[in-house]
């Protein structure tokens, strides 16, 4: 996006103790929005236009609510059209923009004078200003929208400060007036003939502010990085020095690579070794199923399967984790090929579900974390990403019967990770296709078992001069390595074996973690575990000993438990931001930790 280094500068970053903060000039209690295709943000905001139903001419494509809103830097909005399609091909809707409300300039339609007009279906665009006409595409305009795959809602950004033309930014003034068309069949407008559609940025509208830190926050989290490193990235001579810097930032105990086709496994480890020498005691563990898939890993590789062009590595924990961990890693056919991607991740589950029991080609115990990752190219039918999420698997004469992926008999859960500083959760970005910025790579895990306790798309192009000087790392660092950004998430293992016997060794009786994430806005996670039936009081206190809030005062039963304080004190109100504790009393002992809140 040609917008993105202005952004950049107009965002605050305030790092504590090497960990990195995202936070907007103005926040309010509401919960900012995300570009994500998860729509929860909006369910309390008012809308903006209700369209008729069944007012097309023909066809299922039917404009319906339309939600508009801002941050410092983006338009954002979220439009539901009656048909499940793809936003960024085979469509005919048209996004018409009168960017300075006045209907004497661009082209007219159904009121306004449109200076921009944007062909989501074809993935170009028209920006007239000045008596100059452009063609466009989606680096002009910073347009990205959510999901990636087939869904009946989107939501869509734009990017304020981008250049579609010399001479202007993209909204030059403070007031626009704008219009949905579907140019087929239909013939739908969103507002209908005769309305007019008029939004006033404001700069008090809810900026999403996640947190996340560059580091893992403590060793004994578990760090998986999912990469596709675009055709031997690390061993390309020109592109050898961005990874250079890019491994090392990345850190991680498991490296799930994709696309190393032409380089082995115990190349590859050598590679990793090279940037992330082992200690005392370690080595770097490494398996390849062809074509491309390769996992790096601090702990060994019991078994290696094959799924068609996807593997399956059984990875021994012990003694750092009383588990084994089974991660797939996953490198689906892309594009216009939806019968090939929803075979491919048929068979990823039905091995999965074989896993689980007993008598196929692997047997896991009960419990063991089960994470799939890679670049799954989730461009097309929603099905596909149903499948990998809840087990229902399509070619059932092929993969059998569907099923409940989890241990507890629920959906595996979607890490989701956000952007770094972008109010986005995008894993691909090429500023030179005709596509915008989609999420195509995933981590997925079994959350029954694991919690996710940090996680973020690298983006180094967004990351503040501060934060690129400390890990030592360039702005042009992950776009000029590949087009897939690496995707970080850092994990705690709900083992029962395992905190019993740190309950057994603790002399309080139970366990409490740190808060994640520290530094926090606008709420943060607290956990900790018991190891018996007792009595619990979690507070907050602030620096000078005052309570602030009381989060737990009860008795509670044996094992886990999250709490989440939201920044309020006992009336409510919301604190300033600062230095608090979080003490856990259980029985006649108790616990202190630290939290920071950065409003």
């Amino acid at each position: 996006m040609q917008g993105v280094l202005a952004l950049t500068r107009k965002v605050l970053t305030i790092c504590v103790s090497l960990m990195c903060l995202i936070a907007g000039s103005s926040i309010s209690q509401a919960q900012g929005i995300l570009i994500d295709g998860i729509f929860d943000e909006w369910t309390n905001r008012p809308i903006t236009y209700q369209d008729p139903a069944g007012d097309q001419f023909s066809g299922s494509l039917d404009f319906q609510r339309l939600w508009i809103s801002n941050d410092d830097d983006f338009l954002l909005m979220n439009l539901e059209i009656g048909e499940e399609l793809l936003m960024q091909q085979f469509n005919t809707i048209i996004l018409h923009i009168d960017v300075d409300n006045d209907a004497s300039t661009g082209t007219l339609i159904n009121g306004i004078g449109a200076d921009l007009e944007w062909q989501f279906g074809s993935r170009s665009g028209t920006f007239r200003w000045n008596g100059q006409t452009a063609a466009i595409g989606q680096s002009n305009i910073g347009v990205v929208t959510a999901p990636t795959v087939s869904a009946n809602r989107f939501e869509i950004a734009l990017e304020k400060e981008s250049i579609p033309i010399s001479g202007t930014t993209l909204f030059p003034g403070e007031t626009i007036r704008l219009v949905f068309e579907d140019s087929g069949a239909g013939e739908d407008m969103l507002p209908d003939a005769g309305s007019t559609l008029t939004y006033s940025f404001t700069d008090t509208a809810t900026i999403a502010s996640p947190v996340y830190q560059l580091p893992k926050a403590t060793g004994s989290d578990l760090r998986i990085v999912s990469y596709n490193v675009l055709n031997d990235g690390p061993f390309d001579a020109v592109r050898a020095t961005y990874f250079s810097r890019l491994i090392p930032a990345l850190s991680p105990d498991i490296f799930a690579f994709q696309e190393i086709y032409s380089n082995s496994a115990s190349e590859t480890a050598a590679l990793v070794e090279g940037y992330l020498p082992s200690g005392s005691g370690q080595q770097w563990y490494s398996a390849k199923v062809n074509p491309d898939i390769i996992t790096v890993s601090r702990y060994p590789i019991a078994q290696t399967f094959a799924l068609g062009g996807n593997g399956a590595f059984l990875l021994d924990l012990r003694p750092q984790f009383d588990s084994e961990l089974l991660l797939i890693v996953a490198h689906p056919p892309c594009c216009e090929n939806d019968v090939g991607r929803q075979l491919e991740i048929d068979q990823i589950m039905a091995f999965v579900r074989d896993a689980k029991s007993s008598g196929g080609d692997i047997d896991l115990e009960a419990n063991t974390p089960i994470v799939i990752a890679g670049d799954m190219n989730l461009v097309g039918d929603a099905q596909q990403l149903s499948t990998l999420l809840t087990g229902d698997i399509v070619n059932q004469g092929t993969y059998g019967q569907p099923f409940d992926p989890d241990w507890d008999d629920t959906s595996l859960e979607d890490l989701s990770p956000v952007t770094t500083n972008l109010p986005m959760t995008y894993t691909w970005h090429n500023d030179f296709s005709s596509f915008s910025p989609g999420k195509l790579d995933y981590i997925v895990y079994s959350g029954s078992v694991l919690t996710p306790v940090n996680s973020y798309v690298l983006f180094t192009q967004t990351l503040p001069a501060d934060s690129l000087t400390t890990y030592n790392l360039l702005a042009g660092d992950a776009t000029s390595a590949s087009d897939h950004l690496p995707v970080i998430g850092d994990f705690v293992l709900n083992m029962d074996t395992q905190i019993d016997n740190e309950v057994d060794q603790s002399p309080q009786g139970f366990i409490l973690k740190q808060n994640y994430p520290n530094p926090f806005n606008p709420a943060t996670t607290i956990e900790y575990y018991l190891g018996k039936s007792t009595r619990v009081h979690l507070k907050i206190y602030d620096t000078l000993g005052r309570e602030i809030a009381t989060l737990v005062d009860t008795r509670q039963s044996p094992g886990w438990h999250l709490r989440t304080w939201d920044g309020l004190d006992v009336s409510g109100k919301a604190v300033p931001s600062g230095l608090y504790y979080y003490q856990l009393t259980v029985g006649g002992a108790r616990q202190t930790n630290k939290l920071l809140l950065i409003r």
